[in-house]
C-alpha cells in the first residue's frame, strides 16, 4: 500500500509504503515523481518503508529502469526502512541518482526527513 505522506509539497514526495508493493502502487509512485521532475529542475523523495516484506520482481525492475533513465532529475533522496535489505537496495540503486541515496534506520526517519526538506541532517 502506498501513502502519500502530508509533507509533499512543491517539488517533494514523500511517501510510506507497508505490506505488499504491487505494480499499481509502482505506477502511482512513477506518475507522481514523473508529474513533479515535469514541473521541477530537482524532485526530492521521502521513501519509508514499515512492514514491506515482498515487492513483485516485474513491479521492482520497471521501478529500477525509470530511476536509470530519470536518475539526473532527482534531488535529494532519503530510504527510511527497517530491513537489512532495504539497505541493500538504497546502496544498489543509489549510484544512479543525481545526489545518492541517503538510507536511514526507522528511528531516524525525522532525520531523513529533515535531509530532504532542508538538506541538513
Amino acid at each position: 500500500m502506498l501513502e502519500i505522506l502530508p509533507e509533499t509539497r512543491d517539488n517533494v514526495l514523500a511517501v510510506r509504503v507497508r505490506d505488499k508493493l504491487t505494480i499499481p502502487d509502482f505506477d502511482q509512485y512513477r506518475n507522481l515523481v514523473r508529474d513533479l521532475m515535469r514541473k521541477h529542475k530537482e524532485t526530492h523523495i521521502y521513501y519509508e518503508m514499515v512492514d514491506v516484506d515482498w515487492t513483485q520482481p516485474v513491479a521492482a525492475i520497471e521501478n529500477g529502469l525509470f530511476d536509470i533513465i530519470h536518475g539526473l532529475d532527482y534531488g535529494r533522496v532519503a530510504m527510511v526502512g527497517e530491513k537489512k535489505w532495504q539497505e541493500w537496495a538504497a546502496k544498489l540503486i543509489s549510484p544512479v541518482k543525481k545526489h545518492g541515496i541517503r538510507y536511514y534506520d526507522l528511528a531516524d526517519k525525522d532525520k531523513a526527513m529533515k535531509y530532504v526538506l532542508q538538506g541538513e541532517e
